[in-house]
């Protein structure tokens, strides 16, 4: 006889399993930030390999980010495009080359979705003046593996434009404000529709959790940003009490 407690466990498992499967990368894929020392010159490449027979049609982003020291802020470079990865193949991506003298915090993240737009695999390394190290020394447990590499809070873009991009700006700078420090990629894509008018879509990992339809006044481009704002924080929400739930369970 299956008991009412059962039941609760079971459409939990049920609900939670889906999601947990599509936050697995490095499997398949193997996506890898690799640095060359070239004088003074540190030569970064983002790569990707294969560890399957099949062909896969994917998409990466290269970001880089330099944190000045004095002023704390950050400037970010990006670099994406999409491609084929034959069975068992190994390839760059991108390369880019920074002075290694500099004091700015250097930080590259490399991220690698499929076709529908799931992201597959992922790595990100400190590159030079790595402040994380003398924290990293006090901590006594290892990371897990829900920790996802460091790549907590990125909010990432791909507008068409200037109202898209105007409202990507006044997302990230409130998701920043607000202090919210997510453990999947945020992403804001806006796509063409009929005409002239877009479409702009905000999701965590693979779940879509606020679309409308683009319009470039400002005030209807705050109050998208702060319902935006309002959905993604109840996705983490839920994320976090689901993953308390498996723990109880």
């Amino acid at each position: 006889m299956v008991t009412k407690s059962s039941y609760i466990i079971l459409l939990i498992c049920l609900v939670i399993n889906p999601l947990l499967h599509s936050q697995t990368t490095n499997t398949e894929v193997i996506s890898k930030v690799e640095v060359e020392t070239l004088a003074d010159v540190l030569n970064i490449k983002g790569t990707v390999a294969s560890r399957t027979e099949l062909i896969k049609s994917l998409r990466y982003q290269m970001m880089v980010f330099r944190k000045n020291p004095k002023t704390s802020n950050v400037i970010k470079a990006e670099n994406e495009g999409r491609f084929v990865l034959q069975p068992n193949q190994k390839k760059t991506l991108a390369e880019i080359k920074i002075n290694q003298n500099t004091r700015d915090k250097v930080t590259v993240v490399i991220l690698v979705y499929d076709s529908d737009n799931n992201l597959v695999a992922r790595d990100r390394q400190v590159i030079l003046n790595n402040d994380e190290q003398k924290v990293s020394k006090k901590i006594i447990a290892p990371p897990k593996e829900d920790d996802y590499a460091g790549l907590r809070g990125i909010v990432i873009e791909n507008t068409k434009t200037k109202p898209g991009r105007d409202f990507y700006v006044d997302f990230y700078s409130n998701y920043r404000l607000k202090g919210i420090n997510g453990r999947e990629v945020v992403k804001i894509t806006e796509q063409f529709s009929f005409g002239r008018s877009t479409i702009m879509e905000v999701s965590v990992g693979s779940t879509i959790v606020h679309r409308f339809f683009v319009q470039p006044t400002r005030d209807f481009i705050e109050k998208q940003s702060d319902i935006a704002i309002i959905n993604v924080t109840r996705y983490f929400i839920n994320l976090e009490r689901q993953k308390n739930y498996i723990k109880q369970y």
